[in-house]
């Protein structure tokens, strides 16, 4: 009886030992496996390969304007690159398709999220509320400074701006 069960004991560490090992195994293989799956889908855009030659930072501009908000917003220079130390402009075509004054107001974030330490706003569209007249179009910038000292793992960063109605 007693040498049925150390048997058993033995089986049983034996399993638990190889369940340790695969899930070890897993652990250390999803890594890489995370970044072959991102790379596949194109969902890992902070990757340092994306940078074109001779530029810093990769960086992308995005708006999201909420449904029900009757404006049109639009990067005109959705992608930018910037070296460290730069200044970068980006233009937006913003148009309030109502017929009605609309005041908004652009919100930015930032992605990764430390990029926001990297990038500077010296000019600013999302400074102050923007008040726009039944179906007009406004031409809107932003003028960011690159950080002198940029991390060599930041290969790109996205602006993106969500608008919000001002009431």
């Amino acid at each position: 009886m007693q040498l049925a069960l150390k048997h058993k004991n033995q089986t049983l560490a034996i399993k638990l030992a190889a369940i340790a090992l695969l899930m070890f195994g897993f652990g250390y293989a999803l890594a890489p496996f995370y970044g072959a799956f991102c790379q596949f889908l194109g969902i890992d855009r902070a990757e340092a390969s994306l940078t074109q030659a001779g530029a810093a930072l990769r960086i992308e501009f995005d708006v999201n304007v909420p449904e029900g908000l009757p404006v049109t917003m639009q990067a005109l220079d959705s992608v930018q690159t910037g070296k460290a130390g730069g200044v970068v402009k980006a233009r937006f075509m913003l148009r309030n398709d109502s017929d009605q004054a609309l005041t908004v107001r652009a919100v930015p974030s930032f992605a990764p999220v430390r990029a926001a330490g990297l990038l500077r706003k010296l000019e600013c569209f999302c400074f102050d509320a923007l008040t726009l007249a039944p179906k007009e179009s406004r031409e809107v910038t932003v003028v960011l400074l690159v950080a002198d000292q940029l991390p060599p793992e930041m290969g790109a960063a996205t602006l993106s701006y969500s608008l919000q109605k001002v009431m």
